[in-house]
């Protein structure tokens, strides 16, 4: 089971590092996650440590606070699309899926070295 949290945190490595290509080289903005050069930080940063086994407590932080921050920033395109009279039943796609990549840390967190 710790080799599937190796794996797991080198899929993060991986995609955090082919996301960060495509955000600085390619110039690319996406409107599903606002926060620029975040994802790709903390997909590399917690891909490595969930690679090496280490700190949960890093992993869980780093998850836990970018979630809040795409929480904020999803909070205020719907806020900002109500008071133009739309309905906008995508707001909250990013934070869903950021809660997603944080509960799979969760998840693995008994695999994590003590």
């Amino acid at each position: 089971m710790a080799s599937l949290l190796s794996a797991v945190g080198l899929f993060y490595l991986g995609l955090g590092v082919i996301i960060g290509i495509v955000v600085f080289a390619g110039g690319v903005q996406s409107s599903l996650f606002p926060t620029g050069w975040l994802f790709p930080a903390v997909l590399v940063a917690s891909g490595a440590l969930m690679a090496l086994r280490r700190r949960f407590d890093i992993v869980a932080t780093l998850w836990g606070g970018f979630a809040m921050a795409v929480f904020m920033l999803d909070v205020l395109v719907h806020v900002n699309a109500l008071d133009l009279r739309f309905d906008d039943p995508a707001a909250f796609d990013a934070t869903i899926i950021v809660v997603g990549f944080g509960l799979v840390a969760l998840i693995f967190r008994p695999q994590f070295r003590t």
